[in-house]
């Protein structure tokens, strides 16, 4: 009678040192596959939604500041424009007060650059769960605090526009344009934008033939 003699294969255990490098390159995948999903998904939904928050600020903010300096100022569109007609009743002369337009704009983009600077250090609150990128979280959680960074200075002027508002009538409006650049300061990241408004200054019916010159380009 022949014996067989079974040899069971013993198992390798792995070492200390091989469990450290396969747990450090799954942790690295782990790291590289959130940053490729941050940067791809989710910081693509935060700029988005944080500059349409700003631009909705920015918006409130100038038009809240150009009406309460035309308030203060006592600013109508008779201190603004002087109108000269001829004996025919016709359009001679249209002049816009140039030092009153310019204290106007200086007061407007001193308080507009003050409001921006509020802004910047009271920042925006965007809720953890619109990080995850995931619609359905949006809005959940504790809110994330995004710095807000005013880069450079508010730049305003003033346009002039025409329009017909009848026979020998003539619409005319003066705006107030307002651009400013913002930063974002993201969570490793930082996203410049751009944002310009155009807020009514003043208007008035002008009777009377009004010339060409001024029909067909700016008068400041």
């Amino acid at each position: 009678m022949i014996d067989y003699v079974v040899t069971k294969k013993k198992k390798r255990k792995l070492s200390i040192k091989a469990k450290f490098r396969i747990l450090l390159l799954i942790l690295l995948a782990i790291i590289i596959l959130f940053c490729v999903y941050y940067f791809k998904v989710v910081c693509p939904i935060i700029v988005k939604l944080s500059e349409e928050r700003v631009r909705s600020v920015a918006t409130s903010t100038i038009s809240t500041v150009v009406g309460d300096v035309m308030i203060d100022e006592g600013i109508s569109y008779n201190n603004l424009v002087n109108i000269t007609y001829s004996s025919e009743n016709k359009v001679e002369l249209i002049e816009i007060d140039t030092v009153q337009v310019n204290i106007i704009i200086r007061e407007i983009t001193r308080r507009v650059q003050d409001e921006f600077n509020t802004l910047g250090e009271e920042g925006l609150n965007i809720s953890l769960g619109t990080f995850t990128g995931i619609p359905f979280f949006f809005g959940l959680g504790p809110d994330i605090s995004v710095k807000l960074v005013p880069v450079g200075t508010v730049n305003t002027k003033v346009s002039s526009v025409f329009n017909e508002a009848g026979i020998n009538q003539t619409l005319h409006r003066l705006y107030f344009v307002v651009q400013s650049n913002i930063g974002m300061v993201l969570p490793a990241l930082t996203q410049n934008f751009t944002t310009e408004l155009e807020v009514l200054l003043c208007e008035n019916i002008i009777v009377g033939e009004i010339p060409n010159v001024y029909l067909q380009g700016s008068i400041i």
